[in-house]
This record gives C-alpha cells, sequence and structure tokens, in this order.
C-alpha cells in the first residue's frame, strides 16, 4: 500500500517552506523588487510581438517602487514582512520582466547590493529560456558558490501551438535547452514556471510535462491558471469569445493529475496565480481570492486521496 511522503503540515504535495525549512532550518520570506523594464518581446525583439497574458508592469508586485533605489525597494518591504511575520531571513527576488535581459551588468551589480543586505541569505531571479547567454549562466555560478541562488525560468508550457498561442517568442526546444544548461550549475534551485488553462490542453500533456520536469530533477514548481488582464492581447481574444479562462473545479482536476506524476521531492512554489492587481484583473473571477484556490486544491487532493507523486512507480520524500 503507498504511503503519503512525510510533506509539511499534513500537505499532500511539497510545500516551498518546507525546502526553505531544510535549507536554512528556519522560515525564510521572499523580498520582491521591480529593477528590470522590459523584455524580449517588449523590446520586438527578433519580430516578436508582447506575451498575450502580460500586463504593462510585467508581473511586478511593486511595480509603483520600479523607480526607487533598489537598496530602498529591499528596506522597505523587508521590514514590512518582518513586522508581519516576524521573519529573520530573507531572499531578494528580482520577479518583474526579464532580469536576464538587456543591460545586465547593471543587474550584476543589483545583484551584489541586494546580497550585501542585513539578514538576506541568497536571490531569486526570474527570467525566460531564450534569455540565458554564457556571461548570465557564468555570474550564476558565481553566485551559486557562495549564495542561495534560485531562478525561475517562465517555460509556461512544452507544446510549441500553445506557446505560438501566448506569442512567448521561444519554442519548448529553448525551454529544454535552458532547463539542461541551468541544471549543470552546482547550487542553482531550479524552479520552472508553468501554465494550465491553455488552448487544445489535454491530460496526457499535462502527464507527460510532470513526468519531464521529475525526469530533469527540477527542484520546483510554480503553477499558475491563464488569467484575463484588461489592456492585454488576451482581453480582446476574450472579448471576442475566443479564449475561454477554465474554472476552479477543472483548473483543481489538472493540478491534481500534474501532481499525481510529479516527483515528491520537487518544491511546489504555488497551486495558483492572483491577481496582484485587482482592477485589472478581468476573468476569471477565482483569481482574485488568495486563499480560496489553495484551500479547494488542498480539500480536493484529500477528498480524492490522492497526492503529489501518487502515480510515480517509486516514491521517496
Amino acid at each position: 500500500m503507498q504511503q503519503i511522503p512525510p510533506f509539511e503540515h499534513g500537505k499532500r504535495y511539497r510545500p516551498l517552506s518546507q525546502h526553505y525549512l531544510e535549507r536554512f532550518g528556519e522560515k525564510v520570506y521572499k523580498v520582491s523588487v521591480s529593477v528590470a523594464d522590459s523584455c524580449p518581446n517588449r523590446e520586438s525583439h527578433n519580430g516578436m510581438s508582447v506575451c498575450v497574458f502580460c500586463d504593462e508592469w510585467g508581473s511586478a508586485a511593486y511595480h509603483q517602487q520600479r523607480d526607487k533605489p533598489i537598496r530602498k525597494q529591499i528596506q522597505t518591504n523587508r521590514e514590512a514582512i518582518r513586522r508581519r511575520y516576524r521573519a529573520k531571513k530573507f531572499l531578494i527576488y528580482f520577479q518583474a520582466y526579464t532580469n536576464t535581459f538587456g543591460r545586465f551588468k547593471e543587474m550584476e551589480s543589483l545583484f551584489q547590493v541586494a546580497l550585501k543586505e542585513k539578514d538576506v541569505v541568497g536571490l531569486v531571479v526570474g527570467t525566460r529560456p531564450d534569455c540565458l547567454p554564457k556571461r548570465v549562466l557564468r555570474k550564476f555560478a558565481e553566485i551559486a558558490r557562495e549564495h542561495y541562488l534560485s531562478v525561475e525560468l517562465g517555460v509556461q508550457t512544452f507544446d510549441d501551438a500553445q506557446l505560438l498561442f501566448l506569442s512567448r517568442g521561444h519554442d519548448s526546444a529553448s525551454s529544454m535547452q535552458a532547463i539542461r544548461k541551468l541544471k549543470t550549475i552546482s547550487g542553482v534551485n531550479l524552479c520552472v514556471h508553468l501554465m494550465f488553462g491553455l488552448p487544445e490542453e489535454t491530460d496526457q500533456q499535462i502527464r507527460e510535462t510532470a513526468e519531464l520536469l521529475s525526469e530533469h530533477e527540477v527542484d520546483g514548481v510554480k503553477l499558475h491558471n491563464l488569467h484575463v488582464l484588461r489592456n492585454t492581447p488576451l482581453e480582446k481574444l476574450y472579448r471576442e469569445s475566443q479564449f475561454v479562462p477554465v474554472e476552479l473545479e477543472e483548473y483543481t482536476r489538472k493540478v491534481s493529475l500534474f501532481l499525481e506524476n510529479l516527483s515528491p521531492t520537487i518544491a511546489i512554489h504555488r497551486l495558483a496565480a492572483v491577481a496582484s492587481r485587482w482592477d485589472e484583473l478581468v476573468a476569471p473571477e477565482w483569481t482574485r481570492e488568495k486563499m480560496r484556490p489553495t484551500q479547494y486544491i488542498d480539500d480536493y487532493l484529500a477528498s480524492n486521496e490522492t497526492w503529489q507523486g501518487r502515480n510515480l512507480t517509486s516514491c521517496t520524500g
């Protein structure tokens, strides 16, 4: 009889907090900063167009702080988190846009500023598969030798037709190449971003994606439901009835299927997207809520007596 691996807090998947606790021996919190201001799509690099889902802020959590010096951003956001959670250790999260595109020399100096801040134990850097030239990989290797470094890679899907629909500007081969390159760097923690609720998405595709990430031993996965924001190309498709967002019930089923086929050693950074600016959300309504989707998924896994890695022939926690 299969047994649920020893996940933290009675979860049926491996939460990111468990990874941090094992790595640092205590809770660690991300401090988001907004530094990068563009990406290949917005610069029309190689004829690219803007991703269909991306708003003008490029997923920034604190877009209004972009004009502030990074040290000021860190201090303001860190102290807010410290007061709220009594936090003691922090990771600086370079989140918005593509942090390895364009002025990387400047970004290197910002990394060093962040690492010198009080109680900072490492960095989290968001990027994409087609923005990892050799100099970036060398810098990642240099940082990872002395500090904790997590790279969040915006893959979204391994289906080329869906990547074309999203106007990502890269293909699945680029994603696989990026994963392989990052996995060769000692000390780099690799988190892959995925989206569910895409056109023509199948259960087989979801299973194969989980198996692929397990095979390549990625360290983490962050899941998003494709949702519609104002003033995006996706809003136009939604208004024209060419795109219908996935409902919470069906999204939950997809997440469960994915988790069942995913190695239990892979940390789950997030189960569903949350609209950071509610005034921009068009659909679906459930994306406004932070806790409800997570609780719904937790309840679904429990009621169906399933968990991360259940369908794998050999599971170890």
